[in-house]
């Protein structure tokens, strides 16, 4: 009796430590790591036009936020000549104040209007916003004039607008 005994809890050992071995085997996609890209940022690239000659701007302190989101910057007063800024994910426009010179009065406010695409990126990293620029204006305080360089915004951080002052 003893033997059987024996047997049996043997038995429910070897059993438990195959479960516990499946259990620990890898599986064919890691759920808990990400190591692609998934962050979409509108690329915004600053410019002057001199003696014909298209240059990078670099603007001497910039005041940048979005609209309605006025108690988070996106830039102040670093000399910069391009930003890289999130669009809203759950409505087809975002709004920014931008003013070039922390020491001017007033500033421009730029519009950007969109198309969202859900994208799955993977397994581990889940689903991300890919965007389609369809229009883009603001207002002519400072701001001479803004060209569509490139209309999609996926993982690349292309620069997307460039803005002439």
């Amino acid at each position: 009796m003893k033997r059987r005994s024996k047997t049996k809890i043997s038995l429910i050992l070897t059993c438990l430590c195959a479960w516990l071995v499946i259990l620990a085997l890898p599986s064919c996609d890691d759920y808990k790591d990400c190591n692609n890209p998934v962050d979409t940022y509108l690329g915004i690239g600053f410019y002057q036009v001199l003696n014909d000659l298209e240059e990078d701007s670099t603007l001497p302190a910039l005041t940048m936020y979005g609209i309605g989101r006025e108690d988070s910057l996106l830039a102040d007063k670093e000399p910069i000549s391009s930003v890289y800024v999130p669009l809203k994910q759950t409505l087809d426009s975002t709004s920014f104040y931008i003013c070039p010179d922390s020491t001017l009065s007033a500033g421009d406010t730029l519009t950007v209007k969109y198309r969202r695409e859900r994208h799955f990126v993977s397994a581990g990293c889940g689903f991300t916003t890919f965007y389609t620029l369809d229009t883009v204006y603001a207002t002519r305080h400072y701001i001479d004039s803004i060209i569509l360089q490139t209309p999609t915004i996926n993982t690349n951080n292309a620069k997307n607008l460039k803005i002439y002052y």
